[in-house]
């Protein structure tokens, strides 16, 4: 049963035909396929090709053209924009974000996938996003799977999945070049190519440079004003190089390598300010066959993280082997069946003569799709993870609290979606979802270890803990889409989540104490229970055919059962949380000119800062308007310029949180096409 066959309606045997021919049939054309539905289509939400209206969950699809004409200069600030996506600029560089929930620093429950290959930081359970090794000009769609999604994705995708798919190469050749000069020395050149060499081989490339001063620290802020004195601007390197190779009409071997080198300025999951410099490796491999008994996909990769914190190196590595098969029984049941093993190392950290820990972990997992008829379809998926973590040498008796023996732990956890997608007689899709999701600890909940000395002869120990317990994520959520009869879409959703056994963050006061530990000792620990609910509107549409618009609005509300914690607490996600979050988006196009005008709008928070280390308080954050503007004009088929204006009304600085002021930033763009 070939991929040809996945998309079960009358509409999809027309699509077959926009599916590459030969060695790339089983390649997904999305620019094709889109513009024959009439909507985006996406394999993110199951893992077999789906028109947006048919996903099994609530989604959002960003397309190349939404990126390209927006007044971003990186993906964080695309994301902002759109309805249940919460994104928080703690600096130039370190953009926040979170789906429906507090867009903490390190935010850990969001799963960030390229092409596939996980870039959350295995190591500390967060992404850093200005280390994607990924070029706007060269994203296809970014496909936003909003709740929990672990049985699908894995651990860590509590919040929701962001999967970002560049251009493929084998649907078209292209080259662009992009230049950025603006205001606060802010330069940006990014190359990216993609080329065809023969109906079997094709190559994609690319590379990119940033650099531009920071913005103002946070008034009192110490931290961030003593990073502010030294060389604290913003620098960023990153390329990457792919070969896909057609071995025969059916089978195809791609392989792909990246780099990124960037220092930047970056709030800590404790809302510590600090700089830290990342250099990171991948590596990947991929197999893909069309056969006779499924889709069969077989993928390798290695990521490889050397950075250098404000309080010390981690080096770390993940290898992932995974094995899938999606397959067709019948006419209306679509089955993907999944093996993956996970093998993570890190030294002992900060303190690397500790010995090495890291886990093992093999997961198994399965998604059914049934379509009871054009109108109703109900998709299941299960996931079973088993994890073994262990310490390599001996830990520090004069630091640690903890034993070797005490690191050979075991998590063995289930993680389910479940969705009910019904298309009415009077139009739209209505989506019936539940789902439980696992956040896994990570390295640096596990096996991070530092001493303070705070007087001669004392100290404290802040301190990992290996009997750290997953948070476990359920989510209720009913959603609806609909064209509505003036040609405006409308999207809808309510939602409901719960947090049980909060962790990673220090607690108010001492867990361990003499002669139990070395000295007092303050543990990552689960530290409560938490729970968030609300709802998102989306409406978008065109008029005058000059012209098109779209408005969302957010409202979330949390509440915490954070029982442990005084005031001075770095988790409080209860007023941390925006309630309100309002974006707005003007367009008009006139041949070679365009004009788009953003207006975001985020609710006032409190939000916890640390400005001298171990005094937390929490601070008011006022309600912020951003205005933004780009203006564009095309000379010719190869040749563009845009004018970039972003968050204009916030002026020479902003208090969106508790570690740098964003302010208003201008830019040019030349872009070459070729």
């Amino acid at each position: 049963m070939t991929i040809r066959t996945l998309l079960s309606s009358a509409s999809a045997l027309a699509a077959t035909a926009l599916l590459t021919s030969g060695a790339l049939a089983q390649t997904l054309d999305y620019t094709a396929m889109s513009e024959l539905f009439g909507e985006p289509v996406t394999a993110g939400a199951t893992g077999a090709p789906q028109r947006s209206s048919d996903v099994p969950a609530t989604m959002i699809i960003i397309t190349q053209d939404d990126i390209a004409r927006t007044p971003e200069y990186d993906i964080p600030g695309v994301l902002r924009h759109h309805a249940g996506l919460n994104v928080n600029r703690y600096a130039f560089g370190d953009g926040q974000v979170s789906i429906r929930g507090a867009a903490t620093g390190y935010t850990p429950r969001l799963l960030v996938l390229v092409n596939g290959r996980d870039v959350y930081l295995d190591s500390y359970g967060y992404t850093a996003w200005s280390t994607l090794p990924v070029q706007l000009d060269e994203i296809q769609q970014i496909e936003v799977v909003k709740g929990p999604q672990s049985a699908l994705y894995g651990f860590n995708a509590v919040a929701g999945v962001i999967n970002i798919i560049t251009r493929n190469p084998q649907q078209g050749d292209y080259a662009n070049v992009r230049v950025n000069a603006g205001g606060s020395e802010y330069s940006d050149v990014a190359l990216t190519a993609g080329y065809a060499l023969g109906e079997r081989f094709a190559v994609r490339a690319s590379y990119g440079t940033t650099e531009s001063n920071e913005f103002t620290p946070v008034d009192g802020n110490s931290y961030a004003e003593l990073l502010a004195l030294g060389d604290g601007n913003f620098q960023r390197e990153t390329g990457a190089l792919e070969v896909r190779m057609g071995l025969t009409d059916k089978v195809t071997l791609s392989a792909e390598a990246t780099f990124s080198d960037v220092e930047q300025s970056e709030m800590g999951s404790i809302y510590y300010a600090g700089r830290s410099h990342y250099e990171l490796e991948s590596y990947k491999g991929e197999l893909e066959a069309d056969t006779d008994y499924g889709f069969i996909t077989l993928t390798a990769y290695q990521n490889q993280s050397e950075i250098r914190y404000a309080f010390g190196p981690l080096s770390s590595e993940l290898t992932t082997l995974r094995a899938q098969n999606l397959f067709k029984l019948g006419s209306n049941d679509t089955v993907r069946l999944s093996v993956e093993y996970r093998d993570g190392e890190a030294q002992s950290f900060p303190d690397p003569t500790s010995g090495d820990f890291g886990y093992e972990s093999f997961a198994v997992s399965g998604m059914w799709s049934h379509k009871f008829s054009n109108s109703l379809d109900l998709t299941l998926a299960g996931r079973f993870d088993s994890v073994e973590w262990s310490r390599d040498g001996s830990p520090n008796p004069a630091l640690y609290a903890f034993s070797q023996a005490d690191y050979d732990q075991s998590i063995e956890e289930f993680s389910y979606n479940a969705a009910l997608v019904w298309r009415p007689e009077f139009g739209g899709s209505v989506r019936a979802m539940a789902s439980r999701g696992i956040q896994a600890p990570t390295m640096f909940d596990y096996g991070f270890a530092m001493y303070f000395d705070i007087a001669p002869g004392f100290g404290i120990a802040l301190m990992g803990n290996p009997a750290i317990e997953p948070s476990i994520v359920d989510n209720l959520e009913l959603a609806y889409d609909r064209t509505l009869s003036n040609g405006i879409e409308f999207r809808g959703a309510v939602f409901f989540q719960t947090t049980e056994d909060v962790k990673g963050a220090f607690g108010s006061g001492f867990d361990i104490l003499p002669p139990n530990a070395p000295a007092p000792t303050i543990l990552f620990d689960n530290r409560g229970d938490t729970e968030i609910y609300g709802g998102e509107v989306s409406l978008s549409g065109d008029f005058r055919e000059n012209f098109d618009w779209d408005l969302n609005y957010t409202y979330q509300s949390a509440d915490d059962d954070l029982a442990v914690f005084s005031v001075e607490t770095s988790l409080n996600f209860e007023e941390a949380t925006p309630e309100h979050l309002i974006n707005a988006h003007l367009g008009w196009s006139d041949g070679p000119l365009s004009l788009n005008g953003y207006v975001n709008y985020v609710s006032g928070t409190q939000m916890p800062g640390q400005y001298d280390f171990g005094i937390t308080e929490l601070r008011d954050i006022p309600a912020a308007w951003g205005v933004s503007f780009q203006a564009g004009y095309d000379v010719n088929e190869h040749l563009g310029v845009r004018i970039n204006a972003q968050n204009v009304s916030y002026g020479d600085g902003e208090m969106v949180n508790t570690h740098h002021q964003n302010e208003a930033r201008y830019w040019l763009s030349l872009v070459g096409r070729y």
